[in-house]
């Protein structure tokens, strides 16, 4: 009886939550924002679209990645999201990595958007030139997430 309890639960967060990656080889361009030609532009993702603006720049005198994106819900009901990002140097070492996602009471309302700028870290000088892969995910349901 326990296993099919556990095999039962295991279905329903599998039908509740899903995930979509992308994942690639890229060139980070050096923008002063994310509408400067070159930067790099992706979209992935189920019920929620993910609208990725990636690109080396200046912030507050550091060289930074940022890693943003924008998330639309597309569905009929609320939905909260985790979106993670990693970059990785020639021989697939992380080089640096972000994340951010929507955990409020109310999630995501059908048709709306959100920006997650705060996707961003500093690097030492033209280290984000060793860039050359990346790997991105995000996590999404219509499950409110449970408070402790």
């Amino acid at each position: 009886m326990k296993l099919v309890l556990q095999t039962l639960f295991v279905m329903f967060f599998a039908v509740s939550l899903q995930a979509a990656q992308i994942e690639g080889n890229i060139q980070l361009k050096f923008a002063k924002d994310a509408y400067d030609d070159g930067v790099f532009k992706q979209e992935f993702g189920d019920v929620l679209k993910a609208d990725c603006a990636w690109y080396a720049g200046n912030f507050f005198g550091e060289e930074t990645v940022f890693a943003g994106v924008t998330v639309k819900n597309t569905g009929s009901k609320p939905m909260w999201f985790r979106y993670y990002v990693a970059f990785y140097d020639k021989d697939k070492k992380l080089v640096g990595a972000t994340g951010q996602g929507h955990t409020g009471p109310n999630g995501l309302r059908p048709g709306d958007s959100e920006q997650e700028a705060s996707c961003l870290f500093g690097l030492p000088k033209d280290r984000y030139k060793d860039i050359v892969f990346y790997q991105a995910v995000i996590y999404e349901t219509d499950q409110a997430p449970k408070k402790n």
